[in-house]
C-alpha cells in the first residue's frame, strides 16, 4: 500500500521533487557509510593520522558517540556538509546540544542503586550499576589474583596503605587481615566512593581504617579528577582559568607528609590510573626506610599519560629501591622475573589487556 501511494504521488510535481531529494539524501548517507566501513577495513584506525579538521567518519560517530543514533537521511546533508570545519568546534556544537543534555550522559551516577554485599571477611555496599568495580564486586568476585596475595602477605597487626581505594573492597579486606591491632591507611579522592568507604568502614567496625580523602601524589597540592563509574583519573590544574571553573578540583598529598613515622608500613598497596609513579615517589622517604611489599597496578599506557612514565621507567624505579618484581596471576601466584624488565614487559604484552598486577619484595 505504501508503494503503491509513493507510486501515485510521484505523478504531483512537487511531491515528486520531495521524494527524489529524500531518495537522494538516503543515497547519500548510504554511500557515506559505506566509504566508512572500506575505509575501516582498509587501514588501522591507530595508525591514521590525526587532523584537526572533521571528516564523514567524525560527524558520523558525534551521532552514534554522542547523541546515541545514526543520522537520519534527512539531516545527514546538512550535518555532512560540515566537513573540512575545526574539528573542536563540531564536536563543541554536539556536546552542547538539546539532544546529548537529554542523554543525561554527563549526570550519570550509581548513588541510587547502591546495595550491600555481604562477603565471607566483611560487607561492602557496592551499586551493580558501577561497571567499573562495584559490578564484578555484587557478581562475587573482584581481581582474585590481587586478593590472593594481599591474603597471603598481610598478618594481624601490621601496618599497610591502600592507595587508590575506590569503594573500599581491598581496603575492607585489609582491615580484616590486620585485625583491630593493625592499622589501614585508605587513600581516595573520589567524594563519592568515600561515602561508599566510610558507610562499609561504620558498617564493619573496623575503627582502625584511617580514610583520606585525597590523591596521592608526588607533592602536596591539587589536582583535577575526573571520574568513569567508581575509577577515576587525576591529572594537573589547567593554568586557564575557565577550565579551572569546569573541573574538579582535588586535594594531592605526597604521604610521607603525613603517614606515621612510629610504625612500619608492611605493605602499599596502590592502583591509581596511571599515576602509581606519583604516588610512589611521594611515597619515597617510607619506602626506603620500611620496604614494604609493594602491590601495583601496572599499565604502561596510562603511566605515560598520568605519571609521565615509560611501563619500564615504573618498573626500574622500583628495582633501585631494592626490590624484585613479580607478576601477579589470576590464581594469586606470582611469575617471579627479578629485575628483567623485559621479562616482564612481555608478560604485559602477551597478557592482551591494558594492564596486568605486579608485586615488588625487597631483595
Amino acid at each position: 500500500m505504501r508503494t503503491l501511494a509513493e507510486t501515485v504521488a510521484r505523478r504531483l510535481p512537487i511531491v515528486r521533487g520531495l521524494l527524489d531529494q529524500r531518495d537522494a539524501a538516503i543515497a547519500q548517507r548510504d554511500n557515506a557509510l559505506t566509504a566508512l566501513a572500506a575505509a575501516q577495513t582498509e587501514r588501522n584506525p591507530l595508525q591514521a593520522e590525526h587532523t584537526k579538521t572533521a571528516t564523514h567518519e567524525d560527524i558520523f560517530y558525534c551521532f552514534r558517540l554522542l547523541l546515541g543514533r545514526n543520522p537520519n537521511p534527512e539531516e545527514w546533508p546538512g550535518h555532512s556538509s560540515r566537513v573540512g570545519e575545526d574539528l573542536e568546534n563540531v564536536v563543541s556544537s554536539y556536546v552542547t546540544c538539546r539532544e546529548f543534555a537529554d542523554r543525561g550522559l554527563l549526570n550519570k551516577t550509581y548513588r541510587d542503586q547502591v546495595e550491600l554485599v555481604r562477603l565471607p571477611r566483611f560487607s561492602l555496599f557496592a551499586s551493580n550499576e558501577d561497571l567499573a568495580v562495584g559490578h564484578h564486586i555484587c557478581g562475587g568476585t573482584y581481581e582474585p589474583g590481587v586478593a590472593g596475595v594481599l591474603t597471603r602477605f598481610v598478618k594481624p597487626g601490621m601496618a599497610v596503605v591502600d592507595i587508590g581505594a575506590n569503594i573500599g573492597y581491598f581496603t575492607m579486606l585489609l582491615a580484616s587481615l590486620v585485625e583491630p591491632s593493625g592499622l589501614v591507611v585508605a587513600v581516595e579522592p573520589n567524594p563519592e566512593n568515600i561515602k561508599l568507604l566510610e558507610a562499609s568502614r561504620r558498617l564493619n567496625g573496623f575503627d582502625h581504617v584511617l580514610i583520606i580523602q585525597a590523591a596521592a601524589g608526588r607533592q602536596t597540592g591539587l589536582l583535577r579528577l575526573n571520574v568513569s563509574y567508581s575509577n577515576g583519573i587525576t591529572g594537573e590544574l589547567s593554568d586557564d582559568v575557565d577550565a579551572i571553573f569546569a573541573s574538579h578540583p582535588v586535594s594531592c598529598v605526597a604521604l610521607d607528609r603525613i603517614l606515621p613515622k612510629d610504625r612500619r608500613i608492611n605493605l602499599i598497596k596502590v592502583d591509581t590510573e596511571g599515576a602509581e609513579l606519583n604516588a610512589l615517589i611521594g611515597l619515597s622517604e617510607t619506602i626506603d626506610r620500611d620496604h614494604p611489599v609493594i602491590v601495583s597496578e601496572f599499565s604502561p599506557g596510562a603511566l605515560t599519560g598520568i605519571s609521565h612514565s615509560s611501563g619500564p621507567e615504573y618498573l626500574r624505579f622500583l628495582i633501585a629501591k631494592g626490590y624484585r618484581i613479580g607478576v601477579i596471576e589470576q590464581d594469586g601466584s606470582e611469575n617471579g622475573f627479578g629485575d628483567d624488565v623485559d621479562g616482564v614487559m612481555g608478560a604485559y604484552s602477551r597478557s592482551g589487556i591494558d594492564h596486568i598486577d605486579i608485586i615488588a619484595t625487597s631483595t
